[in-house]
């Protein structure tokens, strides 16, 4: 190996290593898995199935009722999104933590023309984002994923009032 490529592979090291040097505050560490967002699937019972409006208002009434302020919804296409939410842990001062909501309705696309299909499934994402931001140099740190504490307490909470048995 020449001198140039030995350089070059210790500095990748060192930053490498002072980028994983810092990790997730150990509050999160529970609640907080990293990685791309999953979508969880609630399959509807099928007495509301056909309510696509009951169904609807109650996935937005959910969300209200969590705490969630809605950023945008559109009833037809049946999705939702809620505001970045960043009172869920307190943290230290440098460490910022928000979690975002969305919903989506999956529909039935073989129903009868002119009517509104039904609902076969409620999806749910609740994708969360860890920052540790210096003043004065600025991002230190970044780190993505899920919060499967608010997943699990907003899928329980769908599940008891549309989910199948």
């Amino acid at each position: 190996m020449s001198r140039r490529t030995i350089v070059a592979v210790l500095v990748v090291l060192v930053s490498i290593t002072s980028l994983f040097a810092a990790s997730v505050p150990k509050v999160l560490s529970q609640r907080l898995v990293l990685g791309d967002p999953v979508w969880r699937e609630l399959p509807v019972r099928s007495n509301v199935s056909g309510q696509y409006e009951k169904v609807w208002q109650t996935a937005v009434d959910t969300m209200l009722e969590h705490n969630f302020e809605i950023a945008t919804m559109d009833r037809s296409s049946g999705y939702l999104r809620t505001i970045p939410k960043s009172d869920i842990v307190r943290l230290q001062t440098d460490w910022y933590y928000k979690v975002q909501v969305s919903v989506k309705l999956v529909t039935d696309q073989n129903g009868k023309p002119g009517e509104t299909a039904p609902v076969t499934k409620v999806r749910l994402q609740v994708a969360g984002e860890v920052t540790n931001v210096d003043p004065r140099r600025g991002l230190k740190a970044q780190f993505n994923g899920y919060d499967q504490i608010i997943l699990q307490t907003l899928f329980q909470d769908l599940q008891a009032k549309l989910g199948s048995v």
